[in-house]
């Protein structure tokens, strides 16, 4: 009896639901910005950057790889199945100078001792700052 009082709701649900649900189409060219700030301004944050066969790092070692003071990413797909094209921006404890890095295709980063201060990522996503 309580599965068909169940079926019984889902299908009145179902006939009287005013809107259907459309996906929406998306819209280009697709921006996402990202700011990653050191957790402690002292000692900087981790922060590699894969790219093809290539990593870049920042705060590996402090002689050869100074940490990072914040990190400002913007990802741009211009069209439909074109290559992304991503902007970085990072800032060292130990410089006055930011450094930029423009890449393209498939770019992955990890980051460490860092928090997230700001992003535009849609609100489904999971990625909030907090």
């Amino acid at each position: 009896m309580r599965y068909f009082a169940t079926a019984v709701a889902i299908c009145l649900c179902l006939a009287f639901s005013s809107q259907a649900v459309r996906a929406l189409g998306i819209e280009y060219p697709q921006v996402i910005r990202t700011k990653y700030e050191a957790a402690d301004s002292k000692i900087g944050g981790n922060f590699v950057i894969w790219s093809e066969r290539e990593k870049i790092y920042y705060g590996l070692d402090p002689k050869l790889y100074p940490a990072a003071k914040y990190v400002e990413i913007t990802q741009v797909t211009p069209t439909v199945g074109s290559i992304t094209l991503t902007f970085i921006e990072v800032r060292t404890i130990a410089s006055q100078t930011p450094d930029y890095l423009y890449l393209t295709g498939n770019v992955r980063f990890r980051v460490s001792g860092m928090i997230l201060k700001s992003s535009n990522f849609p609100s489904g996503s999971g990625m909030t700052p907090q």
